[in-house]
């Protein structure tokens, strides 16, 4: 009976040290399984601000985890899609200085990249795009010197955005597009413009002329009725002989002659301003660029669309 009670006891300590540590190893491989993949559940759903909470949980309770990397990465990109592009670019630096030699590094760059443009960082930008262009080859090389091209579009820098096109290679699926919106470039300058000079000196000598010159009719009408009533009502008052009141609508006059220059001056600006964006919105909109998500394979794809 003693020998027996000894057996038993030397079981359950075996029992003890072996299986239940198992048990709980396994109990542990179970919660990181199911935290990522509610985590990946929610990013996929779009649910991108519940992801990006469940990514970080993860990121806290399992630092060690090789999933650890994905979270991070996921966490930018959720981010991103969500269209909150300084935090995309925050996430995707901690990103980049946590896991320098990643696979998925010339993504986070890219994202990163996508983020600072929409920004409006240009010069992060460049930069940014850059190192994946001396890193990268093939048609993701492709790819990202579209999106360096069109910074520079944005920048209006029209020759080093037609060079920069002129370096898709012309196996690329780009190559076609790149061409077109590089020709389009070229013929840029000559798009129809309006001399700021030239609707200002109108609207000096005839109110109104100068928003007619740059094709705002109905300013030009109020412009021209508004400084023409000013103008009969001072005539009339001084020649009335009365010189305080035709020299208080004089000096309304005078500010109202000023605007209506400086207005006309800035319409030419704005009708510039419109004809190179609707011009370069055309080029965008006829072969236009997306990035797509493929929840099955998990990969990352740049959709090139056609209109005709």
């Amino acid at each position: 009976m003693h020998k027996a009670l000894i057996n038993i006891a030397v079981f359950g300590v075996i029992f003890l040290l072996v299986i239940c540590p198992q048990e709980v190893r396994g109990g542990k491989e179970d919660d990181i399984e199911r935290q990522f993949g509610y985590a990946e559940n929610l990013f996929k759903e779009g649910d991108f601000y519940r992801a990006i909470t469940e990514y970080k949980r993860f990121v806290f309770f399992f630092p060690e985890e090789k999933k650890t990397e994905k979270c991070y990465f996921r966490i930018g990109e959720s981010y991103f899609k969500a269209k909150k592009w300084a935090e995309a670019v925050e996430a995707m630096e901690v990103f980049i200085a946590g896991f320098p030699s990643s696979s998925m590094l010339n993504d986070a760059l890219y994202l990163k990249g996508m983020a600072e443009k929409n920004l409006k960082k240009y010069d992060d930008a460049l930069s940014t795009f850059g190192k994946i262009i001396k890193a990268s080859s093939g048609e993701y090389r492709n790819k990202v010197i579209y999106q360096y091209a069109l910074v520079l579009v944005d920048m209006e820098e029209w020759k080093r955005a037609s060079e920069a096109f002129s370096k898709i290679s012309e196996e690329s699926v780009l190559s076609y597009r790149a061409r077109i919106f590089s020709s389009g470039l070229d013929n840029i300058d000559n798009l129809p413009r309006k001399s700021p000079t030239t609707a200002g000196v109108l609207a000096a000598i005839i109110p109104g002329t100068g928003h007619l010159y740059t094709e705002r009719p109905r300013d030009a009408l109020v412009a021209f009725l508004l400084n023409g009533a000013f103008i009969w009502a001072a005539v009339e008052l001084f020649d009335d002989e009365n010189y305080v009141a035709g020299g208080v609508v004089t000096f309304f006059e005078l500010g109202w002659y000023t605007g209506n220059i400086y207005s006309a001056v800035g319409s030419a600006h704005k009708y510039n301003k419109r004809v190179k964006e609707e011009f370069l919105q055309n080029l965008s909109n006829k072969y236009s660029l997306s990035y797509y998500y493929d929840n099955k394979s998990s990969s990352n794809y740049l959709i090139l669309s056609m209109s005709f």
